[in-house]
């Protein structure tokens, strides 16, 4: 069997119009259009939105899952021609709404492409992270208790194992409200970039630095965006997995970019938050 090919678009597609859509050859329900909101968007609600550009296309209602995962696959096989990158996205409810796809969806709450950005992932990822040079004692011991994933010494990768296919492609949410959303992009990394998601903003990572670091993963990990919420990004495993020193490198890298993926996953120890990313093949990043 031939190894799986990087998922690849020469160019970025156009946000396909809002309502009803027939799309490499299948027919979807109604969708809208994602926008920036206005400056001063109240988002306990709806925001009005902005007359920037749409930088997305979501579905209007949730879909059931497994319908989600057949349009994904089946969208990923025509990435190449439409430069649409299909994405199960879900999020959460704002004020007047139960189907939990509001925020950020139709709020406005996204940033929109950036693509004037310095930011620099190598020179991020080698930085000291908060902790690194803190004299108390009990953080001295909880990141000699994490030595092998507190400090990113080199980047990884790349790895040695092909990246996802179309065929592999899971929905990672089972029962939550999910949506479709088609991204412009040449990359799935890069449907971040278009969309300038703002997930990280805690972190002062939002937009286009979240955005640089997924790409760099892509590139390095091959790991590829399958989901997207308010404030939790999934990314697929390569379908044959890591070696253990690989999956240790890029746990350095993710604790760096993503402490709570670890700190707050209710893990007990290292050696369980590696189990699990070895044995699951979707990494959730979730931010505080």
């Amino acid at each position: 069997m031939t190894p799986n090919a990087p998922l690849r678009s020469t160019t970025r597609g156009d946000v396909p119009p809002e309502g009803p859509l027939r799309l490499g050859g299948i027919d979807l329900p109604a969708g809208l259009h994602v926008r920036p909101a206005d400056d001063d968007a109240d988002f306990d609600a709806v925001a009005a939105v902005s007359d920037a550009p749409p930088c997305a296309w979501v579905t209007e209602e949730a879909v059931e899952t497994g319908l989600a995962q057949q349009w994904v696959r089946h969208l990923a096989s025509r990435f190449g021609d439409t430069g649409l990158w299909p994405i199960a996205v879900t999020g959460i409810a704002a004020t007047g709404y139960d189907d939990g796809l509001d925020r950020p969806w139709r709020s406005g709450e996204v940033l929109g492409p950036d693509e004037g950005s310095d930011f620099d992932v190598e020179a991020f990822l080698l930085s000291p992270g908060e902790l690194e040079g803190d004299e108390d004692p009990e953080i001295v011991a909880y990141l000699e208790s994490i030595a092998p994933i507190a400090t990113v010494r080199e980047l990884g990768g790349p790895v040695a194992a092909p990246p996802a296919g179309p065929q592999d492609l899971l929905v990672p949410w089972r029962v939550r409200p999910v949506a479709l959303a088609l991204i412009p992009a040449t990359s799935p990394a890069d449907a971040l970039t278009t969309l300038g998601w703002l997930g990280p903003a805690n972190y002062d990572l939002e937009g286009a630095a979240i955005a640089r670091i997924a790409v760099s993963w892509e590139e390095r990990y091959h790991l590829t965006p399958v989901g997207i919420d308010f404030d939790q990004l999934m990314l697929q495993m390569p379908p044959r997995g890591l070696s253990r020193p690989e999956v240790m490198s890029l746990l350095a890298e993710v604790y760096r970019v993503c402490p709570d993926a670890y700190e707050q996953g209710g893990f007990p120890d290292l050696a369980s938050f590696v189990r699990a990313v070895e044995s699951h093949p979707v990494l959730g990043l979730w931010w505080d």
